[in-house]
């Protein structure tokens, strides 16, 4: 057998001809695991990174539920007490801690139970919590509008929508009858008096319909509203989901409790309640029919007949104020719902116009500079025209009250020894009024 020469066996042990050598394979190698190790440790840093910010994530998730809940912010120690209808202020008073403190609201049986307080407007507190520190869950407040110690007839409280059921998240649970029937009742403490308050309706609405984000003294209204058709609903419409009307038709006082909805960017939950005053006897119930009386002023002075009709308690009213002239209306329509006896004045304010006054020689060039003013409608004037000595004016001054409308008057100079100017003004045979003909000049 014939041996082979390992040395030139290219089978068993190639050796490239041209190319890459053993060595420089060997630092491409040796390179290729150094970066696998660099790549190992940059891969384990950032695994360890997304761990710590997923981490990060879940804990301010979980902070800021947590601190939804007034008793994650130690708040409740700030709760009045309540005996009969006074609240009893112990040691700690949540305003003197904060000046925007308005109440406590207690929804029985849920987790609503929550000072409640009132900004210069409402977005302050969507934004801020009760010590006015910036929070993404805000605090529950009472709408900038109302009366700080809830003396408006209707009282418009605003809470975030959190998932956890924390601040207003609870509200949702209220559109489901048998939830709503064992949970209707809630107290309103505030320095002025407690409140029981005994819900009524659930209602899905927009958040720009402004029969119910108005306040004021609007109850009987909004009442009136929920229980109408509705039919020129602002944005997505308003739906009653739940209505106690029992209770609804005795309520002199009420109060809404509004959330975000998940349904729609605009869309808004809110729960309303009758509030009753503890200590105070109750109104006598509603009359059967109501008197709207609209007085037409100027300044003082009434200057038509009051109207006066009588509707029945709900009815729509709309009614055409009459025109004065010279003089601006400030409600053209008095429209609305009437509940109780109303009284609305309507007012006129004078107009403004222009009072000119040209001083011009007979060719028709100026003679003294145009007087000019404004005034009202009714308002008296005396201008004495200016002396130009050798001329004698067709007018020694312009007096008048201005009849509601601008007024230009001309003056003409004439030589001393010309025209008469009482002959120039005469109105001459075939036309009509004062007018010189021959100069093309009009004296008014």
């Amino acid at each position: 057998m014939v041996k082979r020469d390992p040395t030139k066996d290219n089978l068993a042990h190639p050796v490239p001809k041209s190319g890459a050598t053993k060595s420089t394979v060997n630092g491409v190698l040796t390179a290729l695991k150094v970066g696998n190790g660099l790549i190992a440790v940059l891969s384990g840093l950032l695994a360890a990174v997304m761990i710590l910010y997923s981490s990060y994530v879940l804990y301010d998730t979980f902070v800021t539920d947590y601190q939804a809940y007034s008793s994650s912010w130690d708040l409740l120690k700030y709760k009045p007490e309540v005996s009969e209808a006074e609240p009893s202020q112990g040691k700690d008073l949540l305003s003197n801690v904060n000046k925007d403190y308005r109440a406590w609201l207690t929804v029985y049986d849920t987790t609503i139970d929550y000072p409640v307080m009132q900004g210069r407007d409402d977005l302050y507190y969507a934004s801020h919590d009760v010590y006015g520190n910036a929070s993404f869950t805000g605090a529950i407040y009472l709408a900038a509008d109302n009366t700080w110690n809830f003396s408006d007839s209707y009282n418009l409280i605003y809470g975030h929508h959190m998932d956890n059921g924390a601040m207003f998240g609870a509200l949702d649970a209220f559109v489901d009858l048998d939830y709503f029937k064992s949970h209707q009742e809630a107290v309103l403490v505030s320095e002025s008096g407690v409140y029981d308050i005994e819900f009524f309706a659930v209602v899905s609405t927009d958040a720009y319909e402004s029969q119910i984000y108005s306040v004021g003294n609007r109850a009987k209204e909004v009442i009136a509203f929920l229980s109408g058709s509705r039919e020129f609903d602002a944005g997505i419409g308003t739906t009653v989901l739940v209505y106690d009307e029992a209770v609804a038709k005795g309520a002199k006082k009420v109060i809404a409790l509004s959330t975000c909805a998940d349904a729609d960017t605009n869309g808004r939950l809110v729960v309303f309640g009758r509030m009753i005053r503890r200590g105070v006897e109750e109104e006598e119930e509603e009359p059967e029919e109501v008197k709207l009386t609209i007085h037409y002023l100027c300044g003082d002075e009434e200057i038509f007949p009051p109207f006066v009709e009588i509707y029945a308690p709900g009815d729509q009213y709309r009614v055409i104020s009459p025109q004065y002239p010279g003089y601006t209306v400030d409600i053209e329509i008095v429209q609305g719902t009437i509940t109780e006896d109303t009284i609305i004045y309507v007012h006129y304010v004078p107009q403004i116009h222009k009072l000119v006054i040209d001083y011009v020689y007979l060719d028709g060039t100026e003679a003294s500079p145009t007087y000019r003013q404004e005034m009202q409608t009714g308002d008296v004037y005396d201008i004495e025209s200016p002396v130009i000595e050798g001329y004698k004016a067709t007018h020694l001054r312009i007096t008048g009250q201005n009849p509601g409308r601008d007024e230009h008057y001309t003056v003409v100079y004439i030589p001393i020894g010309g025209p008469d100017p009482e002959d120039l003004m005469k109105p001459k045979p075939g036309h009509l009024g004062p007018t010189c003909i021959q100069m093309g000049i009009c004296f008014e």
